[in-house]
């Protein structure tokens, strides 16, 4: 199944709409049928190279432009063989829909429409073509393909931006329940606290009172003393439990901050990490707190991905930016260190890279209580 994931299916953070765009494969499919040629089975393989390119397009990796490059090569070809101008709608909503800087979007789209213009060139020098090409719905396909990468970056945008705000009432929402708890945890403060408190200096006071009493009755008493400083120090810690940060109310905080630069908060599998132990959680929090620090000095990022993960016995983290990263730590970097050091006080470990397209941190803690 991991492997499905990893190598078929298309990232989860995309939804639907990689899969949705393979239904335009049954243009050129029917345009192929019956497949009585060589050229047609060439063009069959083509195409299947082509959508292996396409899924991998929308993994996000260094080899993103080796994967937009390979598509344009395959569309001009298909489009020299049998006129498959429609292919570029795939790559075109492709870059519309890639969460990257607007910079590197105005480079991607420079190289797109150079594609397209190429294709253009190849459709007029074969003149068959241009009769059945320029007809009334094959300029608006035209338009369609001129204008889909503004219309992905556009749905890009608002996927991103309702994805984040549905988060952050998530958030929200735990942070209601969290409220409730604090009120419980004052509860037992103010009120089992005392009690337990009262119990124990009575107690004290019994044990100096019956000192000329049977030895049963003071066993009794220094048992109840015993019962009551127990459970006091017991309600402390819960008291203190509760009161603990969690890695919620580091991220309602965060998104609120980076929502103020511009910069978008986007998590993966959130959920899984609200299970984890309060000590791992609160050193997550830390973490993320001094990293996007970072983030908003240093990295001219848009956006931030963190993403949850978890194996038998150990918590994964990853925090991804799309900023201008760095060649080498500067001396003296006390954030990068304060961030070390708090995963190897949980027996963690703590990796940072970082090139011209951003930085990654990684981080694994064992979930032991």
């Amino acid at each position: 199944m991991n492997f499905i994931r990893k190598y078929i299916l298309f990232p989860r953070r995309f939804g639907f709409s990689p899969y949705l765009w393979l239904l335009w494969l049954l243009l050129p499919l029917a345009q192929l049928f019956p497949y009585r040629q060589l050229q047609d089975w060439i063009a069959l393989m083509l195409l299947i190279i082509f959508v292996w390119f396409y899924r991998n397009s929308w993994t996000v990796t260094a080899w993103e432009s080796f994967w937009l490059i390979g598509q344009y090569l395959i569309t001009l070809i298909l489009i020299y063989l049998q006129g498959m101008f429609s292919l570029f709608l795939f790559t075109a909503w492709v870059v519309g829909s890639l969460p990257i800087s607007k910079a590197k979007f105005k480079r991607y789209l420079l190289i797109y429409y150079l594609a397209v213009a190429w294709g253009i060139l190849l459709v007029f020098s074969q003149g068959y073509l241009v009769k059945n090409y320029w007809n009334g719905v094959e300029i608006v396909l035209f338009l369609f393909i001129v204008l889909s990468p503004f219309g992905g970056r556009s749905v890009r945008n608002t996927y991103l931006r309702s994805g984040i705000l549905k988060q952050q009432n998530k958030r929200y929402e735990m942070l209601i329940r969290r409220g409730e708890r604090e009120r419980i945890a004052r509860d037992l403060h103010d009120n089992l606290g005392q009690v337990f408190a009262t119990i124990t200096l009575k107690a004290e006071l019994a044990q100096k009172l019956l000192n000329k009493k049977p030895a049963a009755v003071h066993q009794q008493l220094a048992e109840i003393q015993a019962t009551a400083r127990d459970n006091l120090s017991l309600v402390r810690e819960i008291v203190t439990d509760l009161r603990q940060i969690t890695l919620t109310e580091a991220l309602v905080n965060l998104t609120d901050k980076l929502a103020g630069l511009k910069i978008s908060l986007w998590t993966s599998q959130e959920e899984l990490a609200q299970q984890w132990p309060l000590a791992v959680q609160e050193t997550i929090a830390a973490i993320l707190q001094e990293a996007m620090t970072n983030v908003m000095q240093y990295s001219q990022a848009n956006t931030v991905w963190v993403t949850f993960a978890q194996t038998h016995q150990q918590a994964l983290v990853t925090i991804t930016d799309d900023g201008k990263g760095f060649k080498q730590v500067r001396t003296g970097a006390h954030g990068i260190m304060g961030m070390k050091e708090r995963t190897q006080q949980l027996q963690g470990e703590f990796l940072i890279t970082s090139n011209h397209q951003g930085t990654t941190i990684k981080l694994t803690l064992p979930l032991k209580e």
